[in-house]
């Protein structure tokens, strides 16, 4: 990626001697010239991504379950570029329904999208990229369709006139049940309802194909809700946009780059009057809460203040406000998810008898499954740190007390002349103002102090001295100055209150108090299993739509991998869809087909 970057540069640096040396370049020259810079850029672009989903027809209110594949364009290989996966739900009306990220680790991810129990019947497309295949928007990313009924809406169903279906073979079809050194296995084919399968899968016995091994996530539907049911015998598997019909959505003054470390977070400071950019040269971001974090953003050439978060599911209370403010000042977040949208057209139809039966089946089958509370679905739990695991950004304070140690004093500013020595706050005709002592000269900083509420810098020291000192917990202090980054603090006082949740406070205009979590929260789909005689021969009924789904199956050391499911109440013929991408590149396609009696 480097050497991309370095020839990039050099490049970069050949065309403007050259517009120095032949300043009279006529314009199709420039052009020209534009055309490979923009061929140049496009190279960034070395990921590709395709989604295993469970099926391909749902009905509102249900989840959608998909593995996530990201790949190395020219290799095949699973990329380990990006640690962060951008999925969206958008409607036959071109209008995003869900937008959320999910986390990859070296290439693979999973996920799940619980569908609102108020869209519309029609045809629905799944758009999924990176962040720096952002750059090529709308294309160069994964899209597929999938059809979404909704039984209280009537038989009216929006269609779409033409697939948006990604085009490109991404898996290589294999239906006997082996392709290249892969092959899977099942002792039968005719299995009893709430009987137990065994499904083997298994790489070539070579060392060299077992080191190849990688992942694999497998779907076993009611067949004619899998994506192998088609009505032609052509079988399409959907996959990677092409990168030659992609069209860059970059302007010249933004470049979206891997997120490898974290997830980019980006503000633009403007003024109310006007809208153009402000002049600030310093963002602070601080997050609420018991234990004080903080980071800072400079602004780019493009005139935007880019944080970098944790790639975790922890929801944290992010305050964003520039390091001067004044009044006129908004900060504008920039979307996460561009808007740059692929040309759709849609028409109202009435479904006909074969689909209209197929859907009212998986609407009986998901109402049952509500009625009677059979859940296939268990959230885990979030990867909360607790305050006792979390660190202070300024580590170990100089100086910290807790007010319960001490005789109640009447307000804020008796606290610091009694128990925080070195520390005066004072008023004046401007308001207030905090100094501190510089231990190592004994004179006062000409430079105030980094001031926060639970973690929360505070720039009206008025806030600070309403304060009821019964609400404080403690207070933490360091004097000696604090480098972080091109950054100088000379000194951090942090007030932490007893709530912790900086609930009493009313921060100002120009600040941005915002709830967000980096990726969704994980989730496990969860089938029941009947070794119990009891539940075998239990009355509740087991209407699965999706029988069995597991998004990340492992390869042991001697390649194989042994996964076991239950059927269900439902007889029929039933579809195991198995995708993965082996270590050398090469992407797997298996299918069996089982029926249940």
């Amino acid at each position: 990626m480097s050497s991309i970057k370095t020839h990039f540069r050099i490049y970069l640096f050949l065309l403007l001697l050259l517009s120095i040396l032949k300043p009279d370049l006529n314009v199709a020259a420039t052009a020209g010239q534009s055309s490979r810079i923009t061929k140049s850029f496009q190279t960034l672009s070395r990921e590709e991504m395709y989604l295993h989903f469970d099926r391909e027809k749902y009905i509102a209110g249900e989840d959608i379950w998909f593995s996530i594949y990201v790949t190395d364009r020219e290799t095949g290989k699973l990329s380990s570029g990006s640690i962060i996966a951008y999925i969206e739900l958008i409607s036959p009306w071109n209008v995003p329904v869900i937008q959320s990220r999910f986390q990859l680790m070296n290439g693979k991810g999973e996920g799940s999208f619980l569908l609102p129990d108020s869209v519309s019947s029609g045809t629905y497309f799944i758009r999924a990229y990176t962040n720096v295949m952002k750059n090529f928007l709308p294309g160069n990313c994964f899209m597929q369709d999938i059809d979404i009924y909704n039984p209280f809406k009537g038989p009216y169903f929006m269609k779409r006139e033409d697939s948006i279906a990604s085009a490109g073979e991404s898996f290589t079809l294999a239906g006997s049940g082996k392709t290249g050194r892969t092959t899977v296995t099942i002792p039968d084919s005719i299995f009893g309802r709430r009987q137990k399968v065994t499904l083997n899968l298994k790489i070539d016995n070579s060392i060299e194909s077992r080191e190849r091994a990688a992942e694999f996530s497998i779907s076993v539907v009611p067949a004619e809700f899998s994506y192998l049911n088609r009505e032609t015998d052509a079988v399409f598997i959907p996959g990677f946009q092409s990168s030659n019909n992609a069209k860059s959505a970059t302007s010249a003054t933004q470049q979206y780059n891997y997120e490898s470390d974290g997830h980019f977070l980006s503000f633009l400071v403007k003024y109310r009057e006007g809208g153009k950019n402000d002049s600030s040269d310093c963002l602070f971001m601080s997050i609420q809460g018991k234990v004080a974090e903080f980071n800072y953003a400079t602004r780019d050439s493009g005139g935007r203040f880019t944080f970098l978060l944790p790639v975790d599911s922890k929801s944290r209370i992010l305050v964003i406000q520039p390091e001067y403010a004044t009044a006129n000042m908004t900060l504008e977040i920039e979307p996460s998810f561009p808007r740059m949208l692929p040309e759709t057209r849609s028409f109202r139809e009435v479904l006909n008898d074969s689909l209209l039966k197929l859907f009212s089946g998986l609407s009986f089958n998901y109402q049952a499954s509500k009625i009677y509370g059979t859940d296939l679905k268990r959230e885990e739990e979030a990867d909360e740190d607790s305050n006792l695991k979390r660190r202070r950004f300024y580590g170990i304070p100089e100086m910290e007390i807790y007010l319960d140690d001490y005789i109640r004093l009447p307000d804020m500013q008796e606290v610091f002349f009694e128990l925080l020595p070195g520390i005066i706050i004072s008023s004046g005709r401007t308001g207030y103002e905090i100094k501190i002592t510089n231990p190592l000269t004994g004179v006062f900083y000409e430079e105030p102090p980094l001031v926060m509420i639970d973690g929360v810098i505070i720039n009206n020291l008025a806030v600070l001295v309403g304060l009821d000192p019964e609400q404080v917990e403690r207070i933490e202090v360091v004097k000696t100055p604090y480098l972080i980054g091109d950054l100088i603090l000379h000194g951090i006082v942090n007030v932490i209150t007893r709530a912790g949740n900086f609930s009493s406070i009313t921060m100002p205009d120009y600040s941005v108090i915002l709830p967000y979590r980096v990726v969704e929260k994980p989730s496990v789909f969860i089938a029941p299993e009947y070794s119990d005689e009891q539940k075998r021969n239990g009355r509740i009924p087991d209407l699965r739509n999706t029988l069995y789904w597991n998004p990340s199956v492992k390869i042991n050391s001697k390649g194989e991998a042994s996964v076991e499911f239950w059927t269900s109440d439902l007889p029929g013929y039933y579809t195991i869809d198995i995708k993965g991408v082996m270590g050398t590149g090469e992407r797997i396609s298996l299918y069996r087909n089982i029926i249940v009696r």
